[in-house]
């Protein structure tokens, strides 16, 4: 009994052993994945409106890099951008690869909006290009999740589908007071105090007083005059 225990354990070593090797062997024969790395430019930068004042949003904005004194741009990248308090920042290369021999001494920015047009132009003599990994731990896979910039514009857009208050109400507030005008039959009536306006023309005449029937307001009025007013009517609407 006790030799056939230790015959078993000696073959189980051994097929250990050997599909320890085999692993190995399969894991050591697989070329190794090379992590891809990109050059992108950080860049930050402000957005105002036409009175110079910050603003704030999710915007759409296209980064074109051009060489001075040149309108033709040699890279273009289209950005969903998140502004708060009129500062925002990016980094611009993870959609379109930006050249290799780019020199931010030498480049100029230039961003436009749509509907807007072009809302900025400078060099790009301060801003630092750095290298990241293109593939996330040198797998395989899409370089950048489509639509993944507009995430907090999503969120907020759902958040505000869901929301349960507007300012200080409740939804609850909301639909009570909603429910009391519902309920009752209001009336609109003319107010006791009338108010006189200026007269115009002469001090002759006889005296005369147009008056709307109750529950109709002036809207308006009509006649005919030559030198003078010959005839004068009052038009009046009925409350509704």
């Amino acid at each position: 009994m006790i030799r056939k225990l230790q015959w078993l354990c000696t073959i189980a070593a051994v097929a250990g052993a050997a599909g320890s090797g085999l692993a190995a062997t399969a894991w050591a024969g697989e070329p190794a994945r090379k992590a891809d790395t990109r050059t992108v430019l950080s860049y930050q930068s402000t957005l105002k409106d036409d009175d110079n004042k910050p603003v704030a949003g999710i915007f759409q904005m296209v980064f074109e890099l051009r060489k001075a004194r040149n309108k033709r741009a040699f890279w273009k990248e289209k950005h969903w951008v998140a502004v708060d308090n009129g500062h925002y920042a990016l980094a611009l290369g993870r959609h379109s690869a930006l050249p290799r021999d780019l020199d931010p001494k030498t480049a100029v920015i230039v961003i436009t909006m749509p509907g807007i047009g072009e809302v900025l132009a400078e060099s790009l003599s301060g801003e630092a290009l750095t290298n990241e990994p293109s593939l996330a731990g040198g797998g395989e896979g899409k370089r950048i999740v489509p639509y993944a910039e507009k995430a907090g514009f999503a969120y907020e857009a759902e958040k505000a589908a869901n929301t349960d208050r507007l300012g200080n109400f409740t939804a609850k507030l909301l639909q009570d007071a909603l429910d009391e005008l519902q309920k009752r039959k209001l009336k609109v009536k003319v107010g006791k105090n009338h108010v006189n306006l200026s007269s115009v023309g002469g001090v002759g005449g006889t005296p005369f007083e147009a008056v709307c029937p109750p529950g109709m307001l002036v809207v308006g009025i009509r006649g005919g005059a030559g030198i003078y007013i010959d005839n004068f009517q009052v038009v009046c609407a009925p409350l509704e």
